[in-house]
């Protein structure tokens, strides 16, 4: 989990975006993240995520459950099990995830 959410931090870095909000299930890494002398245990895990934060202007880490985004939670799933590894960060996302995207764009504009 925690490479994932480095690989989403190096990422939008690498974009150039400065202002960035990041979800996950993942309590323990919203605390750990967001309070890190709480979590003295994790402090060389999360160094470089940090480390990377840093270079973000404004960002934020959130708890959200997977179904209230379902296509980031299809494409995490298509990469891992399913090898798809190009970029859907550089690309936008696949074409077979269209109808999720479009549905989760009008629930949003709501």
């Amino acid at each position: 989990m925690l490479q994932s959410i480095l690989w989403a931090v190096q990422s939008m870095h690498h974009h150039k975006l400065t202002r960035v909000i990041f979800a996950t299930e993942a309590t323990y890494l919203i605390k750990a993240i967001n309070r890190p002398k709480a979590w003295p245990s994790f402090q060389y895990q999360f160094s470089e995520c940090l480390f990377g934060l840093k270079k973000i202007p404004f960002w934020r880490m959130e708890k959200e459950k997977a179904l209230a985004n379902r296509g980031a939670t299809l494409i995490a799933q298509s990469v891992t099990s399913d090898a798809r590894l190009q970029s859907y960060v550089a690309r936008s996302y696949p074409s077979w995830l269209h109808g999720v995207f479009e549905d989760e764009r009008v629930k949003s504009s709501v």
